[in-house]
């Protein structure tokens, strides 16, 4: 497989980027005004800027490991026109969208209090419910499944290919590091089991979940607008909240039995409360975010099988990372 940042770097695949946009353009009538821009070539995706006399578009193609993106946010779209940004259009053999500039983001605001985290969170709860309905569509339009069920034999397997690499590959795991990988595996298992207990449907967990990925509404009345599903899984929603709960943590310098975190949990939860009791829902969130950790770990893994030699050497400590703290506590630590 060719290095993507290699490709996306070539006139030649400029060219063919640059033709499907202007046919697209041309069935919605639209004229472009000047010529594409590149703020972006990252291992994981490339975007182009194109100025139009309607505004500014933006195409995305992401790394051939994340290509099922422009479909999944192209059905979320349909499903859901109120939470997501759905693509003008698509071109789902390639991962190719384009999308309108849609303004700013939440972070653009330089919130640093719980509200912002209260905002989206309980909008993306909203989405995960809409969701939960459509797991099938879903799954046909590319969306990875991990059901909690086969989540430790996902690590299990993938351990074969961390310890058959060379010793000097970014990827390597000795037999020793394997093992306490494995040490941790009944702890998955048991996870699934506090979870099985607690009705709550799987659905969409966005995997990346913070202010830099979700619009500002037009209104306050209406709901964040999500986007960027890159990373995402089906699987168990409440995983959804290891990210936001990671960044409160560094934003404020605390941990998670800080109030505002638990304010923000509370109210995710309280969206799920016809599942369940709140106190049955927030025995479920350690469990969760115990999964969601191979979550995090899974995406970066389907990145790196096309990753150039050092976009490896970068970013295959943080997929290892992930796989070496799997079931470390995150509420109590």
């Amino acid at each position: 497989m060719n290095d993507p940042r290699e490709v996306w770097a070539s006139p030649a695949w400029r060219q063919q980027a640059e033709q499907w946009i202007d046919l697209v353009l041309e069935s919605f009538g639209v004229t472009r005004t000047g010529p594409t821009d590149q703020p972006r070539v990252r291992f994981w995706s490339t975007q182009l800027t194109v100025p139009t006399d309607h505004g500014t578009l933006w195409f995305k193609e992401n790394n051939p490991g994340q290509l099922a993106e422009a479909s999944i946010l192209s059905l979320l779209g349909e499903l859901a026109p109120d939470h997501v940004m759905a693509p003008l259009a698509i071109e789902p053999s390639r991962g190719w969208m384009l999308t309108a500039d849609h303004g700013a983001t939440l972070d653009s605001l330089g919130s640093d209090d719980a509200a912002a985290w209260v905002r989206i969170t309980t909008d993306f709860a909203d989405l995960q419910r809409i969701a939960a309905r459509h797991g099938e569509r879903l799954a046909q339009a590319g969306l990875v499944t991990m059901n909690p069920e086969v989540a430790a034999n996902f690590v299990e397997n993938q351990l074969l290919l961390h310890t058959g690499l060379p010793a000097g590959h970014p990827l390597y795991l000795s037999a020793e590091g394997a093992d306490d990988v494995v040490r941790r595996l009944p702890a998955v298992h048991r996870a699934v089991d506090a979870l099985r207990a607690v009705p709550v449907p799987l659905s969409l967990d966005h995997n990346d979940l913070h202010a830099r990925n979700c619009f500002l509404p037009g209104t306050d009345a209406e709901p964040l607008r999500f986007f960027d599903f890159a990373d995402a899984y089906w699987a168990h929603p409440f995983s959804a909240l290891l990210v936001p709960i990671t960044q409160m943590r560094e934003q404020w310098n605390t941990t998670a039995a800080d109030p505002r975190i638990q304010s923000v949990i509370t109210a995710y939860l309280e969206r799920w409360t016809d599942h369940a009791p709140l106190p049955e829902l927030r025995a479920a969130v350690e469990p969760a975010l115990a999964l969601a950790g191979v979550h995090r770990y899974g995406s970066w893994l389907r990145l790196l099988v096309y990753a150039d030699d050092d976009s490896m050497r970068a970013y295959a400590p943080a997929a290892l990372h992930y796989l070496r703290t799997l079931t470390d506590p995150v509420l109590t630590a």
